[in-house]
């Protein structure tokens, strides 16, 4: 730990010679745009399945492995949790706004690796996509349509928006693992604008 930061330090005390970092604008990019994206996806994709996929001949994409069965759900991300629609637009909505502060708070504190707004943004974009069909379908209603089996083994059937929530959730683990807790420059904190 010592030497890493030795070696920022001489970085740093080397005359024009600054550590490359993505600006604050960057990551906030970052986060926005993969939350748009995922969510633009999700519901591209929802509307190909609705369209082109019949719930009782489910295209195989992948012979014993891997197919496209168009389901209906009630439950949360995987299939899982059936019921409790209102209560999952509420988690759904507490996501969507708690999310962007809580990257507001790892910038003011330093954070400057893109890792987390690139996680934070999919869950972000996920969350919303779910919540789209739990508040403007049918009996809110979830469509999935990825389904992954093995033999007498079968995966959950899922969707773009329960993936990008799953590689956030990942991307954010492997943040924590490769990089730590964020670092707590008093500078930063001073001069970070307090906007999203």
């Amino acid at each position: 730990m010592n030497d890493r930061h030795s070696t920022v330090d001489e970085v740093n005390s080397t005359p024009g010679v600054q550590p490359e970092t993505p600006s604050r604008a960057a990551l906030w990019m970052s986060f926005w745009g993969c939350g748009v994206l995922a969510l633009v996806l999700d519901q591209a994709t929802k509307w190909i399945a609705l369209a082109t996929l019949d719930p009782y001949a489910p295209p195989s994409v992948i012979p014993g492995l891997f197919e496209l069965r168009l389901v209906h759900n009630d439950g949360a991300a995987f299939s899982m949790f059936q019921g409790g629609r209102w209560l999952f637009i509420a988690v759904s909505i507490g996501a969507a706004l708690f999310l962007p502060f809580y990257l507001r708070s790892l910038l003011n504190e330093g954070e400057n690796h893109s890792f987390y707004p690139l996680g934070l943004g999919l869950i972000w974009g996920g969350a919303m996509g779910n919540a789209v069909d739990r508040v403007f379908r049918e009996q809110g209603l979830v469509v999935d349509f990825f389904h992954v089996f093995w033999k007498d083994h079968s995966f959950p059937v899922f969707n773009v928006a329960d993936s990008a929530i799953t590689a956030g959730l990942v991307a954010i683990v492997v943040a924590a693992i490769l990089f730590g807790a964020p670092d707590h420059p008093q500078s930063e904190k001073e001069n970070a604008p307090d906007t999203l």
